[in-house]
């Protein structure tokens, strides 16, 4: 297995995690569902900022390897594009090649991202193929950027209501991703991009539901084992993969730890080139968090200030302006939303 493989089994279903979690409430403590709810560095890495797309210049030369974020020197998405009388087939490794270079947008502009991508579909795709695979990617971005809005929506900090309230709001949760997820891409292409992350979410919500019902001890587990033989052995492998993720966001959570403890543990758990990058990302997460901090600061006093609301306003965007890059502000934006 080759550094990019790695890198992708450590991401994998990262798009199924909030449902993932949000369904182990069920099943949890209170200090665990905190641990869980607690954003880890990876998922901080997949803030998308804009929902805009570029097109290509086939001319345009393909970046070298040296010129990938520094958290992905070393590494290759690992993905092979195909196409069939000039049409794009287009496969579910198409999400790991977005997903490989979004995984550094705390590092580089979200331009840079979408010139790398657009490249890297360029090297392997030609005509109207290639004009495909670029409307897919704008059309995943947009996506990305409309999650902001949907997990206002269906926020993951609620009040915890009894166990078949809960269930219900994660099911219709779930139908509204997918409805989301379909009116943006197309039915047919969110089908297969997202065929895995359904699968572990359906899982998730028949153990939700198992677990929430009058059956015995002895019964739910007969069940969760007959649940858990039906699926296929790669949505097996990736529920040990979650397992993995929770310990990562417990070994980040535990203020306790030295920086070089929790590099230790994340050793045991994802090997020392993830550890190493990992590393980077809370660097960069507790300097955001900083930023962030120092921002609402600011922010409050200028809304103690008694301003129109016209004037108000101009000064609430000069202030962002001032703190935030263009490909921040809607990442902050929304930070800031959630704190209010």
């Amino acid at each position: 297995m080759n550094k990019g493989q790695s890198l992708h089994r450590l991401g994998v279903g990262i798009g199924a995690v909030l449902v993932i979690v949000l369904a182990l409430i069920l099943i949890m403590s209170e200090a665990e569902v905190d641990t869980v709810m607690q954003a880890s560095p990876i998922q901080h890495a997949y803030d998308v900022t804009s929902n805009s797309s570029r097109k290509v210049d086939p001319s345009r030369e393909v970046l070298k390897v040296d010129d990938l974020a520094p958290s992905l020197a070393g590494t290759h998405h690992g993905v092979q594009l195909r196409s069939h009388d000039q049409k794009f087939i287009v496969t579910a490794s198409l999400k790991d090649l977005f997903d490989y270079y979004l995984s550094a947008a705390g590092e580089d502009s979200l331009e840079k991202i979408q010139d790398r991508v657009a490249q890297a579909l360029a090297k392997q795709l030609r005509g109207e193929p290639l004009a495909q695979g670029l409307e897919i990617w704008g059309n995943y971005l947009a996506y990305k950027s409309a999650l902001v809005q949907f997990d206002q929506q269906f926020p993951t900090h609620t009040p915890r209501p009894d166990k078949l309230k809960h269930l219900q709001l994660l099911q219709q949760r779930q139908l509204a991703l997918i409805a989301l997820q379909d009116q943006i891409l197309g039915a047919n292409t969110a089908a297969i991009l997202f065929a895995f992350d359904r699968q572990l979410d359906n899982y998730t919500l028949a153990k939700a539901e198992l677990l929430a019902s009058n059956l015995t001890e002895e019964q739910v587990q007969q069940r969760l084992i007959n649940l858990s033989a039906q699926l296929p052995i790669a949505t097996v492998e990736s529920l040990g993969r979650n397992e993995q993720q929770k310990q990562l966001m417990l070994i980040n959570k535990n203020e306790f730890l030295t920086e070089q403890q929790k590099y230790h543990l994340r050793a045991n758990q994802v090997g020392a080139a993830a550890a190493s990058r990992l590393q980077k990302l809370d660097q960069q997460r507790l300097l955001w968090q900083q930023r962030i901090s120092d921002f609402i600061q600011q922010k409050e006093q200028l809304s103690d200030a008694n301003l129109a609301a016209e004037e108000y306003q101009v000064s609430l965007d000069k202030l962002y302006n001032q703190h935030f890059t263009p490909e921040e502000q809607l990442r902050a934006r929304a930070v800031s939303a959630h704190r209010e």
